[in-house]
């Protein structure tokens, strides 16, 4: 996607310099502790591949840095909404720059902690390792409040046990990365799969 092409040279043009004047001692002051690791995926087509998106899909990146994933989505599926979510002020606001400079209508960058956002309309979530091992029990029951009223599905790139071990996901799709990291998707388990597996 030529758009896209651009608009990730920017991105990586930004994220090399505002990383290196990040301060892990003060951001963790001023933003608690939280895990403030940047990274992304170089897997977009492939993880959109995977994923059905319609006019009712509602992504959400929890975790956002820079934007990638939902830039990368919004301008592939125009029909859909793109949502993401990032603790940075920094990354966050290359993400909303480029989204009022592209009139991309279909994003939105959110500057917040993923822990305690609304994502409620949400039925599809990324994530690339955004916590620390011991957030990942908030943010399951979080999700899994939302599977309550809907499907829901999720993709995990990194730190997939987690959702290996919960008994309302279930895996539907993986990709092999190397030997250690893979992505996973997951959805969630509705009242009739339960029923069937029950029987």
């Amino acid at each position: 996607m030529k758009v896209f092409n651009k608009i990730q040279a920017e991105i990586d043009t930004y994220s090399e310099r505002i990383e290196n004047t990040l301060s892990l001692p003060e951001i963790t002051i001023q933003h608690g502790l939280n895990s403030f690791r940047y990274q992304s995926s170089s897997f977009l087509e492939v993880i959109f591949d995977a994923i059905q998106i319609t006019s009712e899909t509602v992504f959400y990146d929890l975790g956002s840095g820079y934007g990638n994933i939902i830039l990368f989505g919004a301008l592939k599926y125009p029909e859909a909404q793109f949502k993401g979510i990032e603790i940075l002020p920094e990354r966050n606001q290359v993400c909303a720059s480029i989204i009022q400079k592209e009139q991309i209508v279909n994003a939105s960058a959110i500057c917040g902690d993923i822990l305690k956002a609304d994502v409620s309309d949400g039925n599809i979530f990324y994530l690339y390792n955004p916590l620390f091992d011991f957030q990942y029990g908030e943010l399951l029951n979080k999700l899994y409040q939302i599977s309550l009223i809907k499907s829901i599905v999720v993709i995990a790139e990194s730190r997939c046990i987690y959702f290996d071990q919960t008994d309302w996901l279930k895996q539907y799709h993986e990709i092999d990365i190397d030997i250690v990291r893979k992505i996973k998707f997951y959805r969630s388990k509705s009242l009739s799969y339960d029923l069937q597996e029950k029987k």
